[in-house]
């Protein structure tokens, strides 16, 4: 009886996978310049913002439903990067940029309001860098479930 509970429990947890194609993108920090009358004008850059918005655009189109607000979840992110020419074909994990810390924070903030409430619902995260093996393009892959009791 025990089991049939597992699965039927297994069966309601959503899930929300989301691929977006091209070289992975961390979030950067604000800049900030002055104006000619010494005013300070504070901008996001427009790689970070980008990015953002494909991150939007991609769960708009997915069709997929938000998460209801206070439900616990889980990140599992994957990330996959161009091998750079001078690295040999095997070995070698990647150590480049972007940081992990960065490329979650640029996917949690900009799904943020669409896919759940707060980032702060996120109570599991698991992160990792890959090479891409050709012919298969950079990509950053994430999936959103609800946190079970077990997690």
């Amino acid at each position: 009886m025990a089991i049939k509970a597992q699965k039927d429990r297994a069966r309601e947890l959503r899930i929300i996978r989301l691929t977006l194609y091209g070289d992975p993108v961390g979030k950067a920090r604000p800049r900030v310049t002055r104006t000619r009358t010494g005013r300070s004008l504070t901008y996001t850059p427009s790689r970070t913002a980008q990015a953002e918005e494909q991150w939007k655009a991609l769960f708009l189109e997915s069709g997929q439903r938000p998460f209801p607000e206070g439900t616990p979840l889980c990140l599992l992110l994957r990330a996959y990067l161009s091998r750079p020419r001078y690295l040999r074909k095997r070995g070698r994990l990647p150590i480049t940029r972007p940081d992990l810390d960065n490329l979650t924070k640029l996917v949690t903030d900009a799904l943020e309001g669409l896919a759940y409430h707060r980032d702060s619902n996120f109570v599991a995260m698991t992160l990792s860098k890959h090479y891409v093996v050709y012919p298969d393009p950079p990509r950053v892959e994430i999936e959103i479930t609800e946190a079970s009791e077990d997690d």
